[in-house]
């Protein structure tokens, strides 16, 4: 017999995929608070240190590519583009030490990182509440899980220093 909800094969009364028995229930591990807010239920454990910035080490350690570890990987490499543009424009024009000029630019990304991440999930999770509207704090639960990946970070790093490579490559061509 084939599970109705995701499809999978189904053991005796119940899918082991996605947790779905035959009586309509659904078998999960996640605690389900009724008073949660959508983005606590699509950020799961993680929405406390986000909201209370408390992971302002890892922000600054990996300053825009924050972005890739969460998942959003466009965001982090053109954040990273901007800010190699930043720190070329205040040290050509202001003659700033680049120690400094550092500091500052991860002090703003700690200050504002889990701000525009939040806000960008909010939309997120609007996007999904109008293509779902019947079912979607499941999907919501199932992608509390998901919200990082050391993979995406690696990939905006990647790209990043293929853009960084063929810039250098073009300048050396045009020299």
């Amino acid at each position: 017999m084939k599970c109705p909800k995701c499809g999978k094969p189904m053991t005796r009364s119940f899918c082991l995929y996605c947790g779905y028995m035959e009586n309509g229930n659904t078998i999960t591990k996640a605690k389900k608070n009724p008073s949660a807010t959508d983005i606590e239920i699509y950020l799961g454990d993680r929405f406390d240190t986000i909201c209370h910035n408390e992971n302002m080490f890892l922000i600054f350690f990996l300053g825009p590519f924050y972005f890739c570890f969460n998942r959003l990987l466009f965001l982090g490499v053109f954040c990273a583009i901007i800010d190699v543009l930043f720190y070329f424009f205040c040290i050509t024009t202001f003659d700033l030490s680049i120690l400094l000029l550092f500091i500052m630019v991860r002090v703003f990304y700690m200050t504002c990182s889990n701000m525009i991440y939040m806000k960008i999930y909010s939309k997120k999770i609007e996007k999904i509440k109008l293509k779902n509207p019947n079912n979607y704090l499941n999907i919501l639960r199932d992608c509390n899980d998901k919200t990082t990946s050391l993979l995406t970070l690696v990939l905006g790093a990647l790209i990043f220093c293929g853009i960084v490579l063929l810039y250098f490559y073009m300048y050396l061509l045009n020299k």
